[in-house]
């Protein structure tokens, strides 16, 4: 499995990166996770969107989907393809929140229909797109949320958490994953809402040391803050780091390991 992390940003607009999207891919199967702003347009560096297999999205934030309006535009005008993307929505209220989107930037209701395979998940219920069987857990945000636990026929394994607040929920899920994907968007989690939304990185840290696993990553950060929260990994002692935008590392279980092949950024 490679795995490239496109956009690490917040929904604060930042120049170094987009805000989040991840992308999957095995050797016959390409999916992206989240197509927050900016991701579009990062992703057509790695893979044409019309290669993709899937798109999944774990929460309505702008940051986590909005670029889904950009995507279909790179898809046919006129005719629908003979095979529409799959894309995968939470299910709150999912016809409703496409076709706001659509009106939102002047189309018509229905707009993404002509491209788009548009099916809303359920929690705890498997998907399979392509080689990867995907289930979606409930996490604790200021909307509904999900983390992803994505598994290749292959035995890799990736949880994706997502935007969330403190889980061992997720701790216990992440336990034998091959990498753990968290967010670090707090500077201090004194500053959160009292229904928890988000991490700090000293929480993505402990999640991290808590679940185990061989190696994590951290995202959904203010970029001002990579060196800190490089510093924070480091004295951890964890293999546990801030990704940066279009890092791309190949995750195998043959080693049960993560292994960084390529360091990219733009």
């Amino acid at each position: 499995m490679r795995l490239t992390v496109l956009g690490t940003g917040t929904a604060r607009p930042v120049s170094d990166t987009p805000a989040s999207g991840i992308l999957v891919q095995t050797a016959t199967t390409n999916v992206l996770f989240d197509i927050g702003s900016g991701v579009a347009s990062k992703l057509e560096g790695v893979l044409e969107a019309t290669q993709l297999s899937g798109l999944v999205v774990g929460h309505y934030h702008a940051d986590h989907w909005v670029d889904i309006a950009p995507l279909r535009y790179r898809f046919p005008w006129g005719e629908p393809p003979a095979t529409p993307l799959p894309v995968y929505l939470p299910p709150a209220r999912a016809r409703d929140q496409v076709d706001r989107l659509a009106l939102a930037i002047g189309e018509r209701e229905g707009f993404f229909d002509i491209a788009f395979a548009i099916t809303p998940y359920q929690s705890g219920v498997p998907f399979r797109i392509g080689d990867l069987t995907i289930t979606p857990h409930p996490v604790g945000h200021y909307i509904p949320a999900w983390t992803m636990d994505i598994r290749a026929d292959d035995g890799t394994r990736v949880v994706y958490g997502g935007d969330m607040g403190p889980s061992d929920m997720v701790v216990d899920l992440a336990r034998g994953a091959d990498l753990l994907i968290l967010e670090a968007t707090l500077e201090s989690a004194l500053i959160d809402d009292a229904r928890r939304g988000h991490l700090s990185a000293e929480e993505a840290i402990d999640h991290v040391s808590r679940a185990g696993v061989p190696r994590a990553l951290l995202v959904h950060y203010a970029s001002e803050r990579r060196k800190q929260i490089a510093a924070l990994c480091a004295a951890s002692g964890l293999p546990v780091e801030p990704a940066v935008s279009l890092l791309s590392i190949e995750v195998g279980a043959a080693t049960g390991a993560a292994d960084q092949e390529t360091v990219r950024t733009g």
